[in-house]
């Protein structure tokens, strides 16, 4: 059995939207926040494998708009 973890699930939900909505690399963002960047980087990934839109979901707005027009709006 794992140890339990010395960070809150509410920290980590944090520090996963402060990555997702930062221009900075996750790295630089976990060193900001004194975390291990693989750290960040393994909370972002599962934060992202568990909230993706299912397969038959319809499109939000932006989805549905021009493609990349989208994808210039995003990155």
């Amino acid at each position: 059995m794992a140890p339990p973890s010395k960070y809150s699930p509410e920290f980590k939900e944090e520090a996963v939207q402060i990555a997702l909505r930062s221009s900075e690399t996750i790295s630089h963002t976990a060193r900001e926040l004194e975390l291990n960047p693989e750290t960040l980087r393994g909370w972002v990934k599962k934060h992202q494998k568990h909230n993706e839109p299912a397969v038959d979901a319809p499109l939000s707005p932006l989805c549905q708009s021009d493609s990349s027009q989208a994808y210039w709006m995003i990155h």
